[in-house]
């Protein structure tokens, strides 16, 4: 197998984190492609040390992490790979997944050692696009949520861009992220001229609002269900496997007590008590 990195870098602070995951890539050639707001030479440097012939595209930052890996996405032959993996720096905000709470680098650290933990992780991960062909893309079991428990807003604004697109999808399960592994055909869609530079605004709105870019982080993981394929999530660590074997079951029982959630394309929010449903204005 042959396999595209595209790693973008706003944090430079962290690369040495990133580079240290890198390295347990194995089994498979692969090509690193790193993008990043200006050329800081120490980062260039490190990660030259790591793959000699790493691609550097300096540019604008415009979209997040999203509109950087479209652009790789657009300046490759697809052709000559089989995967796509996409890592990028984060903040050290915090997420609320599954009933935990992930503070500080623990949502970035899950989503990036679920597939590149250890060189052991790496090739679970080959094996899994080896041996099962319906599996199209491949990203923490953590982070796998579905786009109606986010703002009615970017619901909106996802159903627009999907129209105007033209991509159709059955299941709106997406990586919450933006770190994962997938099949490089499915990124064929992206390559059109629909999706460009302009789509995303160059004052980024604040992450509370619907903004472009939160919309093609769903996009980008859609498009894996858009080509037929499907998902598999991995845990960082058996434990946290196990917790969410135990959250499915439980789960479903415990929001039939108590619960507020956003159901339905409008992201209406449903209060649950005791099994009764109540719309909240």
């Amino acid at each position: 197998m042959r396999l595209l990195v595209h790693f973008h870098v706003y944090y430079h602070d962290q690369v040495d984190y990133f580079i240290e995951k890198m390295s347990n890539i194995n089994g498979c050639e692969w090509d690193l492609y790193v993008t990043m707001n200006g050329l800081v030479r120490e980062t260039v440097d490190k990660l030259t040390a790591l793959k000699p012939d790493a691609h550097f595209i300096e540019m604008e930052n415009v979209g997040y992490d999203v509109w950087p890996f479209i652009k790789v996405i657009k300046s490759v032959n697809l052709d000559d790979y089989d995967l796509v993996l996409k890592l990028h720096t984060k903040s050290t905000s915090f997420l609320k997944a599954h009933g935990l709470r992930l503070d500080g680098f623990r949502w970035r650290d899950e989503l990036v050692d679920s597939l590149l933990r250890n060189r052991r992780q790496f090739s679970r991960v080959l094996d899994i696009f080896n041996s099962e062909s319906e599996v199209g893309i491949v990203c923490s079991s953590m982070l796998w949520m579905d786009t109606s428990e986010w703002t009615a807003e970017d619901s909106r604004l996802l159903d627009k861009e999907l129209g105007r697109i033209g991509m159709t999808v059955t299941d709106r399960h997406f990586c919450v992220g933006t770190i994962f592994i997938a099949r490089a055909q499915i990124f064929r869609a992206f390559r059109s001229d629909l999706i460009n530079e302009t789509v995303f605004p160059s004052v980024m709105e604040s992450h509370s609002k619907g903004t472009m870019a939160h919309v093609y982080e769903r996009i980008l993981s859609l498009a894996a269900n858009a080509c037929g394929y499907g998902q598999k999530g991995l845990a960082s660590r058996v434990l946290i496997s196990a917790y969410l074997s135990l959250n499915r079951c439980l789960s479903p029982m415990l929001r039939n007590i108590f619960s507020i959630n956003r159901e339905g394309t409008e992201g209406v929010k449903v209060l649950r008590v005791l099994g009764f449903k109540f719309r909240l204005t």
